[in-house]
């Protein structure tokens, strides 16, 4: 038979040695452990994360299928002005008063009379304010209950108030229309919010005045959207507004400008030969010729301002106050969200979808902030609360010469900043 493999000399057959695991055992003892977490449920995961892929795809399907309550508009602004010199921020506005504190909700446009005060608040009344202590309620349009955005429209919501040569105060509600108000209170509608322009009726009216012919002109905010849904104006970015004369002889109303972006404040010149008007989400103020080779024709008074302008009122100075909602853009930050989503209209159209942008405006940060220009329309002046401590917004300005009343559309008081608290006048 044929030998088998012969040894080499020399070399020791290798034999297992006590103690050391060879690969069969290794085997062995693998095929007794328990599995282990990944073994057991690593296909379950994959399975979870498949499933959490599909839902998330799902969800983006119907939110892109889902219509937009928005037609957002895209807006480039230019640079942030630097906030230095006019503008450099202080803490002035931290300085003032609360009045009525707890009484008096949102007292929103605010005017003089024999040393009174007169306002409208948030639960539809118009008030009259005696020495900062004493405030009584003269009259209210709407009905009762008041107080909540779901019952605004039936309430009523006093905006503007203009007060004119002949004492009589002038009244925009928000939802019921426009009022002539007897200091006694008696009242008459002059103009109702049912009355359609080019098909739409007045949605929004905002704030008031009167021209020296006898007609008066409001800026109607939005013919899309009422008050209470401002914060879709915010996002939507697009030119609803209207600015409509009525003569109250007549009664014969029509518009004056339309495809505004969010008129809101409106006062006559100093010369009266223009109108004023604040376009929020433009952040400028133009000018609305009255009289002259202009007559009925725009431009910019200034723009590019701070942050969201809402009224324009006369300084003790000649120049105007200008009161806003929000806190002022910063050049100094390297991102600003609120800026890029200007200029990005298709992610504002989807945000609307799933979240609601008033809980969205409920997120910006608390900044009061007023400013003074002067005739040309240049910043002097500016009084900040950087933290909203005091005056976490303005609506309007009521310079009385001793004194600052500071208004607001939703704080539960009206603030008051005496002149000797105010910083020295500073070309910008």
């Amino acid at each position: 038979m044929p030998e088998g493999p012969r040894k080499r000399k020399g070399v020791q057959e290798a034999t297992p040695q006590k103690g050391k695991k060879t690969a069969a055992s290794w085997d062995n003892r693998l095929k007794k452990r328990p599995p282990t977490c990944w073994e057991q449920y690593g296909a379950w995961f994959w399975r979870l994360l498949l499933l959490e892929f599909v839902i998330f795809v799902l969800a983006v399907i119907i939110v892109l299928s889902k219509e937009s309550p928005i037609t957002p508009r895209k807006l480039e602004l230019p640079p942030p002005r630097p906030l230095e010199g006019a503008l450099a921020p202080n803490k002035v506005l931290q300085k003032a008063k609360k009045l009525f504190e707890g009484e008096l909700i949102g007292p929103e446009s605010l005017v003089m009379l024999d040393g009174k005060i007169y306002t409208g608040s948030y639960d539809g009344k118009i008030v009259q304010l005696e020495d900062d202590k004493k405030m009584t309620t003269i009259a209210q349009f709407g009905k009762e209950p008041c107080g909540t955005p779901e019952n605004e429209h039936t309430c009523g919501r006093p905006l503007g108030i203009h007060i004119s040569e002949q004492e009589t105060l002038y009244v925009v509600d928000s939802y019921l229309g426009v009022y002539e108000v007897n200091v006694t209170g008696e009242y008459t509608q002059i103009l109702s919010n049912t009355r359609h322009y080019n098909g739409y009726p007045i949605r929004f009216g905002n704030d008031i005045t009167r021209v020296p012919d006898g007609d008066f002109f409001f800026t109607d905010s939005d013919f899309k959207w009422e008050r209470r849904d401002f914060p879709y104006m915010i996002f939507e970015l697009s030119a609803h507004g209207r600015l409509v004369w009525y003569n109250p002889v007549t009664r014969f109303s029509n518009v004056a400008l339309f495809d505004l972006f969010f008129p809101n404040g409106l006062l006559l010149s100093a010369d009266k030969q223009f109108l004023l008007i604040c376009e929020t989400t433009q952040f400028r103020v133009i000018k609305y010729y009255l009289k002259g080779p202009k007559q009925g024709k725009t431009e910019i008074f200034i723009d590019n301002l701070p942050s969201l302008p809402d009224n324009i009122r006369p300084s003790k100075n000649g120049g105007y106050w200008v009161s806003f909602a929000g806190p002022p853009r910063d050049p100094k930050k390297w991102f600003d969200p609120a800026d890029a989503m200007r200029r990005r209209p298709w992610i504002r159209e989807q945000i609307v979808k799933v979240i609601e942008p008033r809980t969205l405006i409920n997120l910006i940060p608390k900044y009061g902030l007023i400013i003074e220009l002067n005739k040309q329309g240049e910043i002097i002046r500016s009084l900040h609360d950087p933290t909203g401590e005091v005056i976490a917004s303005a609506s309007e300005v009521l310079d009385t010469g001793d004194a600052l009343y500071i208004g607001s559309y939703n704080a539960p008081f009206l603030a008051k900043l005496d002149y000797s608290e105010l910083p020295e006048i500073t070309e910008s």
